[in-house]
């Protein structure tokens, strides 16, 4: 294992690839819960983080399949080995940023993965303090960037994923959250033009009073998403 990590850290700095990256994700996987092998994971771990980071200071927009795995290897170690988050040296801020970032890419899997990351991240925020403290600090602009999209910048298949997004907040987060959503729909415009401010408040009220049932929350997701599109009540949605 120690070789392999070594190896796959030199490829990775030369010439970041996602497959290194998918191959990190394995072995975090495989050795999270072993103490004996988990020491040069943990290396190779902090290292791909380093690197793609800086990959995203340089303009990540040409490798939507690197940022793909990238969101993928967040989730992995958030599920499995949580406490690598709480390593000095990850810049749990940064990875944040990326992850926003990310969810505004035109490609649909990086989207889902940049998604599924925020949703492991979440439910951390009251055992990992890094990640509260982060989640706190910066999650107005999460929020910002999940109505943007359901407001029409993502695909509408990719709503369900936004709405999970605003589940975890609200399950993980609600008070701030409950600030968060006023000051965000207050903006004039946002997300779009075709919705009302009663509409907005409407939408906002119905998801802060929705936290046990997820189906719930992803049927306002839609429906909102619809308002903003102006397709609501359209024969084009007969089917969605």
């Amino acid at each position: 294992v120690p070789q392999l990590c070594e190896m796959l850290g030199q490829m990775y700095s030369t010439i970041p690839q996602a497959s290194a990256i998918d191959l990190t994700r394995q072995l975090v996987h495989i050795f999270a819960h072993e103490p004996a092998h988990f020491p040069p994971i943990k290396a190779l771990f902090l290292l791909v983080t380093s690197v793609t980071l800086t990959l995203f200071q340089q303009g990540p927009r040409d490798h939507p399949d690197i940022v793909d795995s990238f969101m993928q290897l967040l989730a992995q170690a958030l599920k499995r080995k949580p406490d690598l988050f709480l390593c000095s040296s990850l810049d749990v801020k940064a990875v944040f940023h990326c992850a926003v970032i990310s969810l505004k890419f035109p490609e649909a899997p990086t989207v889902k993965a940049a998604c599924g990351f925020f949703t492991e991240l979440l439910p951390r925020c009251g055992e990992i303090a890094p990640v509260g403290q982060v989640v706190h600090e910066n999650g107005k602009m999460l929020l910002q960037a999940v109505i943007e999209g359901i407001g029409g910048q993502a695909s509408r298949n990719l709503m369900d994923h936004f709405a999970e997004i605003l589940f975890a907040l609200n399950k993980h987060c609600f008070s701030y959250l409950s600030v968060w959503i006023k000051e965000v729909m207050q903006q004039e415009g946002f997300p779009s033009t075709r919705v009302s401010p009663e509409q907005k408040h409407i939408f906002s009220q119905q998801i802060l009073r929705e936290r046990v049932n997820k189906r719930r929350v992803k049927e306002m997701v839609k429906e909102f998403t619809l308002l903003c599109r102006g397709l609501h009540g359209t024969e084009y949605t007969a089917d969605y």
